[in-house]
């Protein structure tokens, strides 16, 4: 029993190692010109590695896509945990600013182009995608309007698809042209959509950072 739990261990440790591994060789080589052998060469292991945890570099992808997903679901559960809906909606912003994020901002405009193309890749990133729209529907907007005794203005999974959509469509722009979209824009949105009071985010987000002033004033003094 205590061999074959070791042996489930390793063969756990390999597929993360070869996820970590793909993350950055996808980043570097984009998803069509990167191949199995430069994924496992980058993890320490051989191709044949590879395919014993991943039919393809189809599913190599998803995996990535997957532990991505848990890892933010993970997140804004802390983040989010107890707020109320003004907060939770001006937290929601768009954060595609670092160099990371925008390296998976256009490796996952890649792979959208792979999907639309090949059934089976289109039926997994759906699958994922929907995986997101479920967490962010019943963990984050239906909690949080329960937890307000509130009722949300239209079905949550309907403000899951929004709320995606906009920051997906706002983060593209950004991308494209960083100076003509705010970082507050999604929030502003997302505070008219969720029908609550609209709150001064424009003068909020042009307010001096730390690094400008070591006193920021109490506004509540």
């Amino acid at each position: 029993m205590q061999e074959r739990l070791n042996r489930q261990e390793r063969k756990s440790q390999t597929r993360e190692r070869l996820i970590d591994a793909a993350a950055v060789v996808f980043a570097r080589r984009g998803f069509e010109a990167a191949s199995l052998d430069e994924v496992a060469a980058a993890a320490g292991y051989t191709k044949g590695a590879v395919y014993s945890n991943f039919a393809s570099k189809t599913d190599l992808f998803i995996a990535l896509i997957e532990r991505r997903i848990e890892v933010q679901s993970a997140e804004q559960s802390a983040r989010f945990e107890g707020q109320d809906l003004q907060s939770v909606a001006e937290a929601m912003e768009y954060e595609y600013e670092s160099d990371s994020e925008k390296q998976w901002l256009v490796l996952a405009v890649e792979f959208w182009l792979h999907a639309m193309r090949d059934e089976r890749a289109r039926a997994l990133m759906a699958e994922q995608y929907e995986r997101a729209r479920t967490f962010v529907s019943t963990r984050l907007i239906a909690s949080v309007y329960a937890n307000a005794g509130q009722e949300p203005p239209m079905a949550p999974r309907d403000l899951a698809i929004v709320i995606e959509s906009l920051g997906i469509g706002l983060a593209f722009q950004a991308a494209l042209d960083p100076g003509a979209v705010r970082r507050s824009l999604e929030a502003e949105v997302l505070v008219k959509l969720l029908g609550l009071p609209t709150p001064d985010i424009q003068a909020a987000a042009t307010a001096p950072t730390a690094s400008e002033s070591s006193v920021r004033p109490n506004p509540n003094a």
